[in-house]
Protein backbone atom coordinates (compact mmCIF):
# COMPACT_ATOMS: atom_id res chain seq x y z
CA UNK A 1 0.00 0.00 0.00
CA UNK A 2 1.44 3.31 -1.07
CA UNK A 3 1.69 6.11 1.41
CA UNK A 4 -0.57 9.14 1.04
CA UNK A 5 0.42 12.83 0.83
CA UNK A 6 0.12 13.33 4.58
CA UNK A 7 2.43 12.19 7.33
CA UNK A 8 2.12 12.02 11.06
CA UNK A 9 4.17 14.61 12.97
CA UNK A 10 7.32 13.34 14.58
CA UNK A 11 7.49 12.97 18.34
CA UNK A 12 9.70 16.06 18.51
CA UNK A 13 7.18 18.08 16.47
CA UNK A 14 4.31 16.85 18.61
CA UNK A 15 6.17 17.78 21.78
CA UNK A 16 6.98 21.24 20.39
CA UNK A 17 3.31 21.81 19.49
CA UNK A 18 2.27 20.68 22.98
CA UNK A 19 4.72 23.10 24.59
CA UNK A 20 3.52 25.96 22.36
CA UNK A 21 -0.16 25.38 23.19
CA UNK A 22 0.59 25.16 26.92
CA UNK A 23 2.54 28.42 26.80
CA UNK A 24 -0.25 30.21 24.92
CA UNK A 25 -2.80 29.01 27.47
CA UNK A 26 -0.60 30.17 30.36
CA UNK A 27 -0.17 33.64 28.83
CA UNK A 28 -3.94 33.89 28.35
CA UNK A 29 -4.38 33.19 32.05
CA UNK A 30 -1.88 35.90 32.97
CA UNK A 31 -3.69 38.44 30.77
CA UNK A 32 -7.12 37.50 32.12
CA UNK A 33 -5.79 38.05 35.62
CA UNK A 34 -5.74 41.82 34.92
CA UNK A 35 -9.30 41.95 33.56
CA UNK A 36 -12.37 42.22 35.85
CA UNK A 37 -13.82 38.75 36.34
CA UNK A 38 -17.36 39.80 35.41
CA UNK A 39 -16.15 41.07 32.03
CA UNK A 40 -14.92 37.56 31.27
CA UNK A 41 -17.79 35.57 32.82
CA UNK A 42 -20.38 37.52 30.81
CA UNK A 43 -18.27 37.25 27.63
CA UNK A 44 -18.12 41.04 27.40
CA UNK A 45 -14.40 40.51 26.91
CA UNK A 46 -12.54 37.74 25.09
CA UNK A 47 -8.79 37.18 25.22
CA UNK A 48 -6.95 35.55 22.32
CA UNK A 49 -3.24 34.70 22.31
CA UNK A 50 -1.42 33.44 19.22
CA UNK A 51 2.03 33.29 17.69
CA UNK A 52 2.57 35.12 14.40
CA UNK A 53 5.41 35.54 11.95
CA UNK A 54 6.75 39.08 12.15
CA UNK A 55 7.14 41.05 8.91
CA UNK A 56 9.40 43.70 10.42
CA UNK A 57 13.02 43.13 9.29
CA UNK A 58 14.30 44.34 12.67
CA UNK A 59 12.09 42.21 14.89
CA UNK A 60 12.13 38.62 16.08
CA UNK A 61 10.96 36.01 13.52
CA UNK A 62 8.03 34.99 15.74
CA UNK A 63 5.95 37.36 17.88
CA UNK A 64 3.42 36.44 20.54
CA UNK A 65 0.27 38.47 19.87
CA UNK A 66 -2.34 39.23 22.54
CA UNK A 67 -5.83 40.46 21.59
CA UNK A 68 -8.18 41.83 24.25
CA UNK A 69 -11.51 42.09 22.48
CA UNK A 70 -14.61 43.90 23.72
CA UNK A 71 -17.93 44.43 21.98
CA UNK A 72 -18.18 47.46 19.73
CA UNK A 73 -14.66 46.96 18.37
CA UNK A 74 -13.12 48.12 21.62
CA UNK A 75 -10.01 46.68 23.18
CA UNK A 76 -6.39 46.39 22.18
CA UNK A 77 -3.78 44.28 20.45
CA UNK A 78 -0.15 44.12 21.50
CA UNK A 79 2.79 41.90 20.71
CA UNK A 80 5.85 40.58 22.48
CA UNK A 81 8.91 39.89 20.30
CA UNK A 82 9.45 36.27 21.21
CA UNK A 83 7.86 32.84 21.01
CA UNK A 84 5.16 32.01 23.55
CA UNK A 85 7.34 29.74 25.67
CA UNK A 86 9.80 32.63 26.18
CA UNK A 87 7.17 35.07 27.54
CA UNK A 88 7.37 35.82 31.26
CA UNK A 89 4.68 37.30 33.57
CA UNK A 90 6.61 40.56 33.78
CA UNK A 91 6.51 40.86 29.96
CA UNK A 92 2.72 40.73 30.10
CA UNK A 93 2.61 43.19 32.99
CA UNK A 94 4.62 45.75 31.01
CA UNK A 95 2.17 45.57 28.11
CA UNK A 96 -1.14 45.67 29.99
CA UNK A 97 -3.21 48.89 30.06
CA UNK A 98 -4.24 50.72 33.27
CA UNK A 99 -7.28 49.24 35.02
CA UNK A 100 -9.65 52.06 33.99
CA UNK A 101 -9.25 51.12 30.32
CA UNK A 102 -11.21 47.89 30.84
CA UNK A 103 -14.19 49.82 32.21
CA UNK A 104 -14.08 52.23 29.28
CA UNK A 105 -13.98 49.41 26.75
CA UNK A 106 -16.84 47.56 28.44
CA UNK A 107 -18.90 50.76 28.19
CA UNK A 108 -18.17 50.95 24.46
CA UNK A 109 -15.67 53.81 24.69
CA UNK A 110 -12.88 53.75 22.12
CA UNK A 111 -9.64 54.29 23.99
CA UNK A 112 -6.22 53.83 22.43
CA UNK A 113 -3.72 51.44 24.01
CA UNK A 114 -0.77 51.47 23.71
CA UNK A 115 -0.69 55.25 23.17
CA UNK A 116 0.36 56.28 19.69
CA UNK A 117 3.98 57.50 19.67
CA UNK A 118 5.05 60.54 17.71
CA UNK A 119 5.91 59.51 14.17
CA UNK A 120 9.51 60.06 13.03
CA UNK A 121 10.45 61.62 9.70
CA UNK A 122 10.28 58.99 6.92
CA UNK A 123 13.60 59.72 5.23
CA UNK A 124 14.45 58.62 1.69
CA UNK A 125 13.88 55.06 0.41
CA UNK A 126 16.96 53.06 -0.69
CA UNK A 127 18.22 53.56 -4.23
CA UNK A 128 18.01 49.88 -5.08
CA UNK A 129 16.41 48.22 -8.11
CA UNK A 130 13.73 45.79 -6.96
CA UNK A 131 12.82 42.53 -8.70
CA UNK A 132 9.09 43.27 -8.87
CA UNK A 133 6.95 46.29 -9.67
CA UNK A 134 3.38 47.37 -8.91
CA UNK A 135 0.89 44.93 -10.42
CA UNK A 136 3.21 41.92 -10.47
CA UNK A 137 1.81 38.61 -9.30
CA UNK A 138 3.81 37.12 -6.42
CA UNK A 139 3.71 34.60 -3.62
CA UNK A 140 4.51 35.63 -0.04
CA UNK A 141 5.77 33.53 2.84
CA UNK A 142 3.28 34.04 5.68
CA UNK A 143 3.96 30.93 7.75
CA UNK A 144 6.49 28.17 8.23
CA UNK A 145 6.63 25.16 5.92
CA UNK A 146 5.85 24.48 2.26
CA UNK A 147 2.16 25.35 2.74
CA UNK A 148 2.97 28.80 4.15
CA UNK A 149 2.96 30.63 0.79
CA UNK A 150 0.02 32.79 -0.33
CA UNK A 151 -0.55 34.40 -3.76
CA UNK A 152 -1.09 38.13 -4.12
CA UNK A 153 -0.35 41.30 -6.07
CA UNK A 154 2.24 43.99 -5.41
CA UNK A 155 0.40 47.26 -4.73
CA UNK A 156 3.27 49.58 -3.76
CA UNK A 157 7.05 49.79 -3.51
CA UNK A 158 9.15 50.90 -0.55
CA UNK A 159 6.33 50.70 1.98
CA UNK A 160 6.81 52.06 5.49
CA UNK A 161 4.56 52.33 8.51
CA UNK A 162 4.32 55.82 9.96
CA UNK A 163 5.84 54.72 13.27
CA UNK A 164 8.92 53.05 11.80
CA UNK A 165 12.33 54.65 12.45
CA UNK A 166 13.59 57.17 9.93
CA UNK A 167 14.96 55.44 6.85
CA UNK A 168 13.31 52.07 7.47
CA UNK A 169 11.36 50.75 4.50
CA UNK A 170 10.00 47.41 3.29
CA UNK A 171 10.52 46.67 -0.41
CA UNK A 172 6.91 45.70 -1.15
CA UNK A 173 3.35 46.05 0.04
CA UNK A 174 1.10 43.23 -1.15
CA UNK A 175 -2.62 42.52 -1.37
CA UNK A 176 -3.13 38.80 -0.81
CA UNK A 177 -5.84 37.07 -2.82
CA UNK A 178 -7.47 35.52 0.25
CA UNK A 179 -7.23 38.42 2.70
CA UNK A 180 -8.75 41.89 2.82
CA UNK A 181 -5.87 43.64 4.58
CA UNK A 182 -2.47 44.45 3.09
CA UNK A 183 0.83 42.92 4.16
CA UNK A 184 4.43 43.85 3.41
CA UNK A 185 7.52 41.87 2.46
CA UNK A 186 10.47 42.89 4.65
CA UNK A 187 13.10 41.62 2.19
CA UNK A 188 13.45 41.28 -1.58
CA UNK A 189 14.49 37.64 -1.39
CA UNK A 190 12.98 34.40 -2.66
CA UNK A 191 12.58 33.03 0.87
CA UNK A 192 10.26 35.98 1.60
CA UNK A 193 8.61 36.88 -1.72
CA UNK A 194 8.81 35.09 -5.05
CA UNK A 195 7.31 35.23 -8.52
CA UNK A 196 3.91 33.53 -8.74
CA UNK A 197 3.58 30.59 -11.13
CA UNK A 198 2.00 31.40 -14.47
CA UNK A 199 -1.76 30.94 -14.37
CA UNK A 200 -3.14 28.26 -16.66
Amino acid sequence: MKGGPFKMPSSAEAEEDKRRKAALLEIKGWVEGYIPADHLSTRSCVVDVQEAQCGDPDCAPIDTIVRIIYQGQCGTVFGMPCEAWEVKPEDVEECMPPADFFTCWKNGEQKQWPPEPENPEPGEPPEIDLRFTVGDRVECCVARGPDGWRPGTVVSLWYRAASWPTGQFAPYQIKLDDHESLIFAPQDRDNCIRKAPAEA
